[in-house]
């Protein structure tokens, strides 16, 4: 009863002491938004009568007024947002296939800096050996604090394995590093409990991957953590709970292995590292059916922070998860028997969620797992304020309207 009590006021609370104001217009109508998680929102829009792509940026955060207004060069008209929490740059990326050895972006950083030019992958990954990088196989994209982060799978048919690479791109001077992750054996990808290498975050200049394996016969990952410059950090292996349920990851978020198609993978929990610790999203059988669990690994040990019951699981059916680490708790979008749905597990114990309705704005949108919203609604968590922007009025002439809450 009293969590019930706790989250009806804060509700109340976030419903109340708004005020509103208005953004004008810049030569066009505002066509899309996205959030800079932790900056603020990016109104969109564009001349339909220019030749060549151009998309203006107006960026919204805590005053009554933009940041600031600039522009960013796309080669064509399809392009990939990246973007992750705690990194000072986001990206457009033109590609996320390599064109010739290469990718082509605009970077974008919190003043509003825009550099637009490509960085060569191939170079990189030349140094580690005599591979075709046409043949690679692209599985992720991601933005860390320091670098621009590819990784890929090569299949190495004179070995009988699966090598894996990663390239570190540094955000100020686009040198490219390339590390080998690993080599994995056809043969040992047989058993259900050894995987491929997956990224699973960074926290300041740490970038890490993971691998489900085997140390001492006990299941678990085997995780490597890099510089932005390839330089190895550590390496450890953290044992895997039992009785987890299978999930099939589905991704959520905007890194290229969500815009990626076809690459769902089940998996026995979901790991991800954020601010120097590690965290696991796993389901279990639960009294009430099943649950989504939240566990932080301390003292060699996962240990349970907080869950959320599927009271509606069926155990015929996968569990269709796809995570995003933020600094509040994990978001997550869950698509099971019926409930399509955003939210999170917050690393506080017992603290309650909000759950809204998934839809592909949610992508662009993580902070629309922190409060309750209306489907049309647009809401941007910062410091000190709840941004929200009814996105009713993309695509009208004249001005558009924002409105600051409190938390």
């Amino acid at each position: 009863m009293n969590k019930v009590l706790v989250l009806l006021f804060s509700l109340i609370g976030f419903q109340s002491l708004s005020q509103t104001f208005t953004i004008p217009m810049v030569d066009h109508p505002f066509i899309d938004i996205i959030e800079w998680k932790g900056k603020g929102a990016m109104l969109m829009s564009k001349d339909p009568n220019m030749s060549t792509p151009q998309i203006n940026l107006t960026l919204i955060g805590e005053e009554q007024e933009s940041l600031w207004d600039q522009k960013i060069r796309p080669k064509n008209e399809e392009y990939y947002y990246l973007a992750s929490e705690n990194a000072r740059y986001v990206y457009f990326l033109d590609n996320l296939e390599l064109d010739n050895g290469k990718v082509y972006f605009n970077q974008l950083n919190s003043a509003g800096n825009v550099k637009t030019v490509s960085g060569s992958i191939s170079s990189a990954i030349k140094k580690l050996g005599s591979y075709d990088y046409n043949k690679l196989e692209l599985i992720n994209v991601v933005v860390t604090d320091k670098a621009l982060v590819h990784h890929f799978r090569y299949d190495d048919k004179k070995a009988k394995a699966t090598r894996e690479f990663a390239t570190f791109m540094t955000h100020h001077n686009m040198l490219c590093y390339a590390v080998e992750l690993g080599a994995i054996p056809d043969s040992d990808l047989k058993d259900d409990n050894i995987g491929q290498w997956n990224y699973i975050g960074f926290t300041e200049d740490e970038i890490y991957f993971a691998a489900r394996g085997y140390s001492a016969k006990k299941k678990g990952w085997n995780v490597r953590s890099f510089t932005s410059k390839g330089k190895e950090i550590e390496g450890t292996f953290l044992e895997a709970p039992s009785d987890l349920l299978p999930i099939e990851n589905i991704g959520f978020g905007t890194t290229g292995s969500y815009y990626l198609e076809d690459k769902n993978v089940i998996e026995r929990g979901l790991l991800t590292q954020i601010n120097g610790e590690f965290y696991l999203m796993g389901a279990e059988r639960s009294d009430q059916g099943a649950a989504l669990v939240l566990h932080i690994y301390e003292d060699g040990e996962w240990k349970v922070l907080n869950k959320m019951n599927l009271n509606y699981f069926i155990e015929n059916k996968n569990l269709k998860l796809g995570i995003y680490p933020m600094n509040e708790g994990v978001g997550y979008h869950l698509d099971h028997n019926g409930y399509n749905k955003v939210s999170i597990i917050y690393y506080e114990p017992g603290q309650e969620a909000a759950h809204n309705d998934f839809s592909e704005l949610a992508v662009v949108n993580p902070s629309s797992v922190l409060y309750p919203k209306e489907k049309k609604e647009f809401t941007v968590n910062l410091p000190n304020k709840v941004l929200v922007f009814d996105t009713s009025q993309l695509g009208k002439e004249g001005e558009v309207e924002f409105e600051f809450k409190e938390k």
